[in-house]
């Protein structure tokens, strides 16, 4: 009867700690998935990456959606650069002739972005910026052309998919590690049975 009653406690501590740990680590996952939601929404992870000159150097952006770029060179030719559909953007520019094909929803006054985007080092010549707007997502596409003609490309994007997916992502991840924690502390704390033999 003793041991009975000397053991009541720490089942007590132990159930509240199992259903602490089953209650606060999904919500951890879950206010994680959200705050990493919120650096997205900042722009912290959209940098600004070059995709060189264009032969000749170009002088100014013609128009561009999110796959494309089109520049006039110093030479009055047109090139573009098809970005978005290449892994490495480099050495990407190729002749063009108008009528210049781009996105029939890119949208070049409307911004998705409304912060404000420091533009790469040097001097900036020429700027574009393009949202095309989905119904489950939206992007942004600003284009730099620097004095020394290269170009560049800064990327952003909101997804209602992907934001779905991160959060799911925390909470489950959050359950599994409360699961976790919670077999291991019960491993820690069960009755040696045979300690007495």
């Amino acid at each position: 009867m003793r041991e009975d009653s000397a053991q009541r406690p720490r089942r007590g501590r132990l159930v509240l700690a199992t259903l602490a740990l089953l209650t606060l680590l999904p919500c951890a996952g879950l206010l994680g998935g959200l705050g990493y939601l919120q650096l997205r929404r900042n722009g912290a992870f959209s940098r600004w990456r070059t995709l060189s000159a264009p032969p000749g150097g170009g002088v100014d952006i013609l128009t561009g959606d999110l796959q494309d770029v089109y520049v006039r060179s110093a030479s009055g030719a047109i090139y573009g650069c098809a970005y978005g559909k290449k892994p490495v953007a480099a050495d990407c520019w190729e002749p063009a002739t108008e009528p210049l094909p781009v996105d029939e929803r890119a949208d070049f006054v409307q911004r998705l972005f409304n912060r404000e985007v420091r533009p790469p080092a040097g001097t900036v010549q020429d700027t574009l910026a393009v949202t095309v707007w989905y119904a489950e997502a939206a992007f942004e596409s600003r284009f730099a052309l620097l004095a020394n003609g290269t170009v560049w490309v800064w990327e952003y994007g909101v997804n209602s998919y992907l934001s779905l997916f991160v959060l799911v992502v925390g909470l489950v991840a959050g359950a599994a590690l409360g699961l976790v924690a919670v077999v291991v502390l019960l491993l820690r704390n069960r009755p040696h049975r045979f300690q007495n033999l």
